[in-house]
């Protein structure tokens, strides 16, 4: 079946996102806007994802446990799992520096449950990247159950192909951001997403993707598993509306 998806969202977790952009806010938005699969991936931690997993089963939206990753070349990786056990497990064998927030320069780093309530606040910087190379992340992401997908591969910032110039063979998937040209990665699952900061951004992409059953494990085998020499995995998958 085919289900309308976001899979790549910022919570007030993330200090360059909204603080409104709680786990109740992203979801009941989400579910709002028609979203039947979403990811909440903030940047380098993953403290928002039970909550909103949680927030998810109770008004039926599927919450891929999910992070971005900022890799030691400064490129950004989308890291996926089938639960978020696995996620926090990968989380925790990434070497990241102790370098301390300043909320008053980069933004808050807000930790809030399911119910709203803010219960606390990340004092290490989310903004910098992890002591690991793009390489590493992707083998520790597979490690854990998980995949591993390159983020706006079509921006010059934080994007593989500006830092890399390719996406290597490897990675059997990438994400777009803007309305780049899928022509460009053959043999490739294409996934655009919003990669939203402020609630409106939400669901903006209006895309589908055509999964065995709507949950994350899904999410992980179509991409893990995908054969290159199927068609291409945008048309088959993904429609706008």
């Amino acid at each position: 079946m085919k289900y309308l998806y976001d899979l790549h969202i910022h919570s007030a977790l993330s200090p360059c996102a909204d603080n409104d952009m709680t786990p109740v806010n992203i979801v009941a938005y989400a579910a709002a806007m028609g979203l039947e699969i979403i990811a909440v991936s903030d940047h380098n931690s993953a403290s928002n994802v039970r909550a909103a997993m949680e927030v998810g089963e109770a008004l039926s939206v599927t919450v891929v446990p999910a992070v971005e990753l900022q890799t030691n070349e400064d490129i950004h990786v989308l890291c996926y799992f089938p639960d978020a056990d696995s996620l926090e497990a990968f989380l925790a064998e990434i070497p990241f520096a102790p370098i301390s927030n300043r909320p008053d320069v980069f933004g808050e780093q807000l930790i809030v449950n399911s119910d709203d309530e803010i219960i606390g606040k990340e004092e290490r910087l989310l903004l910098t990247a992890a002591d690991i190379s793009e390489v590493d992340v992707r083998k520790a992401a597979l490690r854990f159950g998980g995949v591993a997908v390159p983020a706006h591969v079509d921006r010059l910032a934080f994007g593989m192909v500006a830092v890399l110039g390719a996406v290597p063979d490897e990675y059997t998937a990438v994400e777009l951001a803007e309305q780049g040209d899928e022509a460009g990665f053959p043999g490739k699952h294409v996934l655009r997403s919003s990669d939203a900061h402020t609630l409106e951004d939400i669901g903006k992409r209006r895309c589908f993707i055509e999964l065995e059953e709507c949950s994350a494990a899904a999410l992980c085998r179509l991409i893990k598993n995908f054969d290159t020499t199927q068609r291409d995995f945008s048309a088959a998958a993904s429609e706008n509306v």
